[in-house]
C-alpha cells in the first residue's frame, strides 16, 4: 500500500460514516433517471428505469431525451418494454414518440402508434391528431392521409377543421386523385360542419381540366353554383378552358356573355383562353373574332397576359402560324398590347420556334427587321 493510499484510509476512518438518505418511492429514481438522460447516459437510465420503481414521468423524460436525436429513436421501443412493469405510457408518451416519428419523416408509423392508444384506454389529443395528419399530407401517400382523416372522425371523435381538409385535398390533388378530392369537398366537408368555398372548387376545376375529366368539370361547376357560390375569374377560366379543350368553342364563347351577366366581366386572360382554344381547333378566323371582341371592350394585353397566351398557343403546337396571323396583326398592330415594343415581342416569342421566314412578312409590316426593331409598333408611342 502506498503512502497516498494510507493517508486516504486514515482520513476516511477519522470521518463518521453517514448512511445515504433513502430515496422516496418515486422522487429519487425519477430525478436520477431524468439526470442520467439529460447527460446522455441512456443505458444507465434505461437500466434504472427497469429495476427501480420509476413513474411514467421518468419514462417520458428518458424518451424525450432519446427522441431528440433520430439516431437514438430506434431504442425507444425497447425502453418502453423495459419500463412496462413499473411505468405505463400515457398521452404524453405517445405525443413524444409520434412527434419524433413525424420529424424523422415517418408519419405512417406515428399514425399506427395513435391507433394503439384506444387499447390502453387513451384518446389522442385533437392537436396531436392534426399534427400527425399534416405530416402525412406532406410525407406520405395521399391515401394514407385520407384514411387517417376518417380515423380522426370515426375512432376518436375529432372533427376535422378547414385546414385539415385543405391539407388532405392538396395531397390528393398532388397524387392525381381528383375524384377523391371532390368527394372530400362536396361530401365530407359538409358532414364535418365545414362549408367548402370558392378556393376548393377552383382547384378541383383546374385539376379535372388537366386530366381531361370534362364531365367532372361540369359537375363541379354545377355543384358550386347550386351552393350559391359566385364564381370568380379563375373558376371561369378553368371552366371556359375545359369547354375549349372539349371542342365546344361555341359554348366557350357563350360563357363570355354569361360572365358579363353574372357581374364578372371576362378579362384578357379569359379571352386568351378562348383564343388559344380556337387556334388549337384550327379555327383562326374565330380566334381573330374573339381578339376583335376584346379590342372592342378596350382590353389590352400586358406582357404577363401575352406571355400566357403565347404559352398556351405553344402548348398546342400552333405558335408559328398563329403568331403571324393573330399576335402581330390583331393584338400588337391593333394597339391592344400594353407597353410592348417590337424587341420585347420578339424576346417573348423568339424562344418558341418562330423562324425568320415565318416572322419576316409581318415583321416588315410592324417595323421589325431580324432581331433589331427599326421602330416601335404602330401605336406603341401612346403607351
Amino acid at each position: 500500500m502506498t503512502r497516498r493510499m494510507e493517508e486516504s484510509v486514515e482520513m476516511s476512518a477519522s470521518r463518521p460514516f453517514i448512511l445515504p438518505r433513502r430515496p422516496e418511492a418515486s422522487g429519487g429514481p425519477d430525478r436520477l433517471v431524468a439526470t442520467l438522460a439529460r447527460h446522455g447516459r441512456f443505458a444507465a437510465a434505461a437500466t434504472l428505469l427497469s429495476t427501480a420503481r420509476c413513474t411514467t414521468r421518468a419514462l417520458n423524460s428518458l424518451l424525450a431525451a432519446l427522441c431528440s436525436s433520430p439516431a437514438f429513436l430506434r431504442a425507444a421501443p425497447s425502453v418502453l418494454l423495459r419500463a412496462a412493469p413499473h411505468a405505463a405510457p400515457d398521452a404524453t408518451t405517445f405525443r413524444i414518440l409520434t412527434s419524433a416519428l413525424c420529424r424523422a419523416r415517418r408519419p405512417a408509423a406515428a399514425a399506427d402508434l395513435l391507433r394503439c392508444m384506444p387499447a390502453l384506454l387513451l384518446d389522442p389529443d385533437p392537436r396531436h391528431c392534426r399534427a400527425v395528419l399534416a405530416s402525412l399530407c406532406r410525407c406520405a401517400p395521399a391515401a394514407d392521409a385520407l384514411a387517417f382523416l376518417d380515423d380522426m372522425r370515426r375512432r376518436w371523435g375529432v372533427s376535422p377543421s378547414r385546414a385539415d381538409h385543405h391539407a388532405v385535398v392538396d395531397a390528393l390533388l398532388r397524387d392525381g386523385m381528383a375524384a377523391e378530392a371532390y368527394e372530400v369537398v362536396a361530401r365530407q366537408m359538409d358532414a364535418d360542419g365545414v362549408a367548402p368555398g370558392l378556393p376548393e372548387f377552383e382547384r378541383l376545376l383546374r385539376a379535372f381540366r388537366a386530366n381531361g375529366s370534362f364531365d367532372a368539370v361540369e359537375e363541379a361547376f354545377d355543384e358550386m353554383l347550386l351552393r350559391g357560390l359566385v364564381p370568380g375569374a379563375r373558376a371561369y377560366d378553368a371552366y371556359v378552358g375545359a369547354l375549349c379543350d372539349r371542342g365546344d368553342l361555341a359554348g366557350a364563347r357563350r360563357m363570355l356573355g354569361c360572365m358579363d351577366r353574372a357581374g364578372c366581366p371576362p378579362g384578357v386572360t379569359t379571352f386568351g383562353v378562348v383564343v388559344a382554344g380556337c387556334v388549337a381547333a384550327g379555327d383562326v378566323g374565330a380566334a381573330r373574332e374573339v381578339v376583335r371582341e376584346a379590342v372592342r371592350r378596350g382590353l389590352r394585353w400586358d406582357a404577363p397576359a401575352l406571355a400566357e397566351l403565347v404559352g398556351a398557343l405553344r402548348a398546342g403546337g400552333q405558335l408559328a402560324r398563329a403568331a403571324r396571323e393573330l399576335l402581330l396583326e390583331d393584338i400588337l398592330r391593333g394597339g391592344c398590347a400594353a407597353g410592348l415594343d417590337a424587341l420585347a415581342f420578339q424576346q417573348l416569342i423568339g424562344a418558341g420556334g418562330l423562324c425568320g421566314e415565318a416572322l419576316s412578312p409581318c415583321a416588315e409590316a410592324a417595323g421589325v427587321v431580324g432581331e433589331t426593331p427599326t421602330s416601335l409598333l404602330p401605336g406603341a408611342e401612346r403607351f
